[in-house]
C-alpha cells in the first residue's frame, strides 16, 4: 500500500473491501481508488486476462489490448481500484468523439451530433474482489469526473449477465434498446441522461422475461424502457414503464383501479 503522501499525490482514495481468500475467508483489507494513466497499462491487461479465462463472447468481450491503452490515454477515462500495487478493478469510458460515432453507429442510434455522449467500455473486477458494489462505486467515481462535461452515457449489457444487470440498473440506467453488437452478441443497450431525462411512468409497468427477445423489442418500439431487474419463479424479468414528458392515455384512471 502507497504511503499517505504518495496516495494524496497521486489523486488516491482510501477504501476498505472485502477480500476473499481460499478456503472460504474473507477479511476486510484498505485498497486505493484513483484516475488510471498509460502507465498502468501492464496492470490493467493482466486483470482483462484474468477475468475473460473462460468467459463466453455471450456474457464478456474483453476490450482489445489496443483499446485498453487508448482508454488509458487521451480518448477514455479509467478509473481503478489497487490492493497492495496490483489491479483488481477497471472502469473505463470512451470520450473520444470519433469512437463514440462507431459504438453508436452500431449500437443503431447514429451520430452524436446534438449531444455529447459517452460509452462505458468495461468495468471488470478481480474475482477475489467481488460482492463489493465496487461496479457501483466506480461509477460514481467516473460521474464526479464527467458530469458537467457530458449530456448522457451509454453502455452494453448481456441479457444473460443477471449480475451486470443488476449492478447497472443500481447506477440508475435505463434499457433504450436490444440488438446485436460486437458483429453477433444480443445485447441490452442502457443510458443515464445528466441533462434531459424523462420521467419514467412506472405504475403502467410491463413485466417481460429477459428470454423474450420479441415482446422487449416490442415494447423498447412503443416507447418504454427497462429499469428494474427482478427474479420471478421462472427466472429473471425486467420491468418495463412508458418514458415521456406527459404520462400514457388513461394512466391516473388506471391507477384509481
Amino acid at each position: 500500500m502507497a504511503k499517505t503522501s504518495d496516495r494524496e499525490a497521486d489523486g488516491r482514495k482510501i477504501l476498505y473491501l472485502f477480500r476473499h481468500m481460499i478456503g472460504g475467508r474473507s477479511q476486510v483489507v484498505p485498497c486505493e481508488i484513483g484516475r488510471m494513466t498509460g502507465d498502468d497499462y501492464d496492470e490493467a491487461a493482466k486483470l482483462h486476462r484474468r477475468v475473460a479465462r473462460g468467459m463466453s463472447r455471450e456474457l464478456f468481450v474483453p476490450t482489445k489490448e489496443r483499446d485498453i491503452m487508448r482508454l488509458l490515454q487521451n480518448e477514455g477515462i479509467s478509473v481503478g481500484v489497487w490492493f497492495e500495487d496490483k489491479l483488481i478493478c477497471m472502469r473505463a469510458i470512451v470520450t473520444s468523439g470519433e469512437w463514440m460515432d462507431e459504438l453508436l453507429a452500431d449500437m443503431g442510434l447514429g451520430s452524436d451530433t446534438d449531444s455529447k455522449s459517452i460509452y462505458t467500455e468495461h468495468c471488470i473486477v478481480d474475482r477475489y474482489f467481488r460482492g463489493n458494489n465496487i461496479q457501483f462505486i466506480t461509477h460514481y467515481a467516473i460521474e464526479n469526473i464527467i458530469e458537467d462535461k457530458y449530456d448522457a452515457v451509454y453502455t452494453t449489457v448481456s441479457p444473460k449477465n443477471n449480475f451486470s444487470l443488476q449492478n447497472i440498473f443500481g447506477c440508475n440506467f435505463v434499457v433504450t434498446g436490444l440488438r446485436n453488437v460486437y458483429g453477433d452478441c444480443l445485447r441490452y443497450i442502457l443510458k443515464k441522461d445528466f441533462s434531459r431525462s424523462v420521467p419514467i411512468w412506472t405504475h403502467g409497468h410491463l413485466v417481460l422475461p429477459v428470454h423474450d427477445t420479441k415482446r422487449q423489442v416490442a415494447a423498447l418500439g412503443e416507447g418504454y424502457v427497462g429499469y428494474k431487474l427482478i427474479r420471478k419463479s421462472r427466472g429473471f424479468s425486467v420491468l418495463y414503464a412508458p418514458a415521456g414528458e406527459n404520462p400514457p392515455k388513461g394512466y391516473w384512471k388506471n391507477m384509481a383501479n
